[in-house]
C-alpha cells in the first residue's frame, strides 16, 4: 500500500471529523441561541420610528374642536346624569343643570341644536368619546353614527376619542386593530369625518388607551390598522418626546402637570402665576410637535367641578371665565395647529361649555371671541424636523443595537413614557410586569430578566399573597445578580407609600440600598445650583446643566451615606451649589457587595434628571452605560 495514499485518506478523515465537530458546535450555538432568547434579531421598533419620522405635517388648517360625550340616556344604572329633580333643576351627578334639561344623546333635535350652537360660536368639530364595539359600547357607536349623519348636513366635523384598549399581549393588539379598523371602514368615508391630507383623524386618550397599551405594542397596532383600513392620522395624549416620535400629532385632555395649588385652589390673586405656567406648558407642547413636524393640538378648559360625581374635592374654580380666557390667550400665543376644548358636555366632571341654567351661554360667547381670533391667524409652516438619533451620543455606537436581544422587565404605573420608548428604540425586548409577577420566580429572576426597570412611583405594593413577599422577591432578584433600575417619570421618591398597608409611608429604598435621601423641598434661596455629569460614564451629555426653576422642585438625591460602605458607589450626575458644596447625586450606579443584595447592581435616577439633560440624549447615554455592565450575549452566527 502506498504510504502517501494512506496519509491522504487519514487527512481526509481528520477533515471530516473537524467538519462534523464544527457542524455540531454550530448546531449547539443555534440551539442555545433559540433556547435562551438570544437568536439574532432586528430592531423593528427602530425601523418603525424611522418610518414614522417621514410623516411630516406643515401648514395644517386650523380647527377648533371640543371633546363630546354621547353617553346621556343610557340605562338608569349607567346614566351619567344620576337622579334628576326636574322641578328643582338638580342632578345628583352634575354641579349644574343643562339648559335643555337632562337630555338623551340619541335625540335628533338635541344633536341638531348642539351642532348649531357649536358652529355658531366658532367650533369646527366634535371629538366623540368612543369605547368600542361590545354590547354596552354600542350606545356610543350609535351616538357616533347619529352625529356623523347630522354633521354631514351641516358642514361640521367629527372624530373619535378612542377611550379603551383592554387586554394584553397579542389579544390586546388584535382587539385594538379590529375596533379602530371597524370605525375607519364604517365611518371614515363620510365627508364629515375629520381628515388631514385626506386621511381620517383619531385621538387616543391617555388615562385609558395609552395607559393600557405598552410602547412596543404601538407598532403592530398602527401597522395592523393601516393594513386593514388604510392610512390614518393618530394623535396621542401626552407631552413627552416619545409621543411625538410615535404618533402623527400630540394633544392633552387635561393640563398635565398642573401644580396642585392651581388645580385645587386657583384664585384671582395667583392668575399671573397660572398664566406663566400655562405659557410654559403650551410652548413645550408646540415645541415637541414642531421638532418632529407633528400636528400640534393644545387644550383649553373652563374649569372643573366633579365633587358630586366622584364624592371628593375635585374642583378648579372658573373664576367667572378668567381661567378659560387665560388659557385661550396663551394657547393662541403658542401658535398650535388646533385648539381643543375640554369639554363640550362632560357634565359629571363639570368642564362643560354647553349652556346651563346657572351660567347660560357665557362660555360659548367666550369661545366665539377667541375661536375666531385663532381661526383667522396664520397657518404655521413647520421647520425642518430634528434628525432622529442613530448613534449613542458622543460615540459611533449604533443606537438601535446597544440593547438588541436584551430582555428587560418593566413595571410601569404610567402611560407611554420616554423610559420605555428609548428601551425599545435601543433594541430591548420589553416584558411588562405587575407586582404579582414579581413574586413568581419563574417569571422574575435574574436569568430570565437580567435588567428590571421600575418606572418610579411613590406608590407600590409590598404584599401580594403574604406580607412583604414583593419586597423579599426584589431582594432575591438582586442576590441572583439582577440589575434594578429606578427611573422617572412619576415621583420624587420611589417606593414610598405601600398600598398593601393602606398607603401608609413604608419606604423600602433603604432595604434595596438605592441610596435615596431627603434633599430639599425647594432650592435654597439665592443659591445657584448646577448639575455636573460624569463624562467618563455618560457619553455625549452636556458637562453641566442648571437646576430647574419651575415645576416640581422637590429634590430627592442619592447619598453615599445611605448605602453600605462596602458597596461600589459611582455618581453619574451630581448637584453642586456655586460654592461647590455637594447637594447630592441626581443619578448613581451601585454595585452591591453586601449581603443580602450582593452581587446585584442598581441605578437610581431622580425624576427630573432626563428632562434637565434632554431625554433624547440622557436615555441613550444611560442605556449605553447599562449595556457595559451586563454579561456578554452568546455569539451569533450569521
Amino acid at each position: 500500500m502506498n504510504p502517501a495514499t494512506n496519509d491522504s485518506r487519514g487527512m481526509a478523515k481528520i477533515s471530516e471529523l473537524k467538519l462534523a465537530s464544527f457542524a455540531f458546535r454550530l448546531a449547539v450555538i443555534f440551539l442555545c441561541s433559540g433556547l435562551t432568547g438570544f437568536s439574532k434579531t432586528t430592531n423593528s421598533f427602530f425601523q418603525f420610528i424611522n418610518d414614522q419620522s417621514e410623516r411630516h405635517y406643515s401648514e395644517v388648517p386650523h380647527e377648533v374642536l371640543a371633546f363630546y360625550y354621547g353617553w346621556y340616556g343610557l340605562s338608569p344604572e349607567r346614566n351619567p346624569w344620576g337622579d334628576a329633580d326636574t322641578n328643582k333643576h338638580v342632578l345628583t351627578r352634575a354641579a349644574r343643570y343643562p339648559l335643555k334639561g337632562p337630555y338623551n344623546s340619541h335625540d335628533p333635535t338635541v344633536i341638531d341644536w348642539q351642532i348649531d350652537q357649536a358652529k355658531t360660536h366658532g367650533i369646527t368639530g366634535f371629538v366623540v368619546s368612543w369605547w368600542g364595539t361590545s354590547d354596552w359600547d354600542a350606545w356610543h357607536d350609535q351616538s357616533l353614527s347619529l352625529l356623523l349623519e347630522h354633521a354631514e348636513k351641516k358642514n361640521f366635523k367629527i372624530s373619535i376619542y378612542w377611550e379603551q384598549a383592554p387586554g394584553d399581549g397579542q389579544g390586546q393588539i388584535d382587539r385594538a386593530i379590529n375596533e379602530v379598523s371597524y370605525v375607519l371602514n364604517k365611518y371614515a368615508k363620510n365627508p364629515a369625518f375629520l381628515k388631514v391630507d385626506g386621511k381620517p383623524v383619531i385621538f387616543a386618550y391617555n388615562r385609558v388607551v395609552m395607559f393600557q397599551v405598552t410602547v412596543s405594542s404601538w407598532r403592530p397596532i398602527i401597522e395592523g390598522i393601516r393594513a386593514r383600513a388604510g392610512d390614518f392620522v393618530l394623535l396621542g395624549d401626552g407631552q413627552q418626546s416619545s409621543c411625538a416620535y410615535l404618533f402623527d400629532g400630540i394633544h392633552s385632555y387635561g393640563l398635565n402637570g398642573l401644580p396642585e395649588e392651581f388645580e385645587r385652589h386657583l384664585v384671582t390673586n395667583n392668575l399671573g402665576d397660572f398664566r406663566a405656567w400655562a405659557a410654559h406648558f403650551y410652548a413645550n407642547g408646540v415645541k415637541l410637535a414642531r421638532q418632529r413636524n407633528r400636528i400640534s393640538c393644545l387644550m383649553v378648559v373652563p374649569g372643573s367641578d366633579a365633587r358630586k360625581a366622584y364624592k371628593f374635592d375635585w374642583q378648579t374654580d372658573r373664576l367667572d371665565g378668567q381661567m378659560y380666557r387665560t388659557l385661550w390667550e396663551e394657547a393662541i400665543e403658542a401658535k398650535p395647529d388646533w385648539v381643543i376644548i375640554t369639554s363640550w358636555n362632560e357634565w359629571p366632571e363639570g368642564s362643560e361649555i354647553e349652556p346651563s341654567l346657572e351660567l347660560g351661554d357665557k362660555y360659548l360667547q367666550i369661545t366665539a371671541e377667541y375661536s375666531q381670533r385663532f381661526l383667522n391667524s396664520a397657518l404655521v409652516n413647520a421647520p425642518l424636523p430634528v434628525p432622529l438619533p442613530r448613534f449613542v451620543p458622543g460615540t459611533t455606537n449604533d443606537l438601535n443595537t446597544i440593547l438588541l436581544n436584551r430582555k428587560v422587565g418593566v413595571l410601569a404605573q404610567d402611560s407611554v413614557n420616554d423610559t420605555e420608548f428609548w428601551l425599545a428604540y435601543c433594541g430591548a425586548t420589553l416584558q411588562p410586569l405587575t407586582w404579582a409577577d414579581l413574586i413568581d420566580p419563574k417569571i422574575f429572576n435574574a436569568s430570565n430578566l437580567p435588567v428590571f426597570i421600575h418606572i418610579a412611583n411613590e406608590h407600590y405594593i409590598s404584599s401580594v399573597k403574604v406580607i412583604d413577599d414583593v419586597t423579599r422577591s426584589l431582594i432575591r432578584y438582586l442576590h441572583e445578580g439582577g440589575f434594578l433600575v429606578s427611573l422617572p417619570p412619576a415621583s420624587p421618591w420611589p417606593l414610598t407609600y405601600d398600598d398593601s398597608r393602606k398607603m401608609i409611608p413604608f419606604c423600602i429604598t433603604d432595604k434595596l440600598a438605592l441610596g435615596v435621601d431627603n434633599g430639599f423641598e425647594q432650592p435654597p434661596a439665592g443659591v445657584e445650583l448646577k448639575f455636573y455629569v460624569n463624562k467618563s460614564a455618560l457619553s455625549g451629555l452636556p458637562p453641566t446643566a442648571p437646576f430647574p426653576t419651575s415645576g416640581d422642585l422637590r429634590f430627592r438625591p442619592a447619598n453615599r451615606s445611605r448605602v453600605p460602605s462596602a458597596d461600589y458607589y459611582l455618581p453619574l450626575v451630581q448637584l453642586w451649589d456655586s460654592q461647590m458644596h455637594p447637594q447630592g447625586d441626581a443619578a448613581v450606579y451601585i454595585q452591591h457587595k453586601t449581603a443580602p443584595l450582593s452581587p446585584g447592581k442598581s441605578i437610581y435616577v431622580w425624576m427630573r434628571t432626563p428632562e434637565t439633560l434632554g431625554p433624547d440624549e440622557f436615555y441613550p447615554s444611560l442605556y449605553q452605560f447599562i449595556s457595559t455592565k451586563l454579561k456578554p450575549l452568546p455569539v451569533n452566527v450569521e
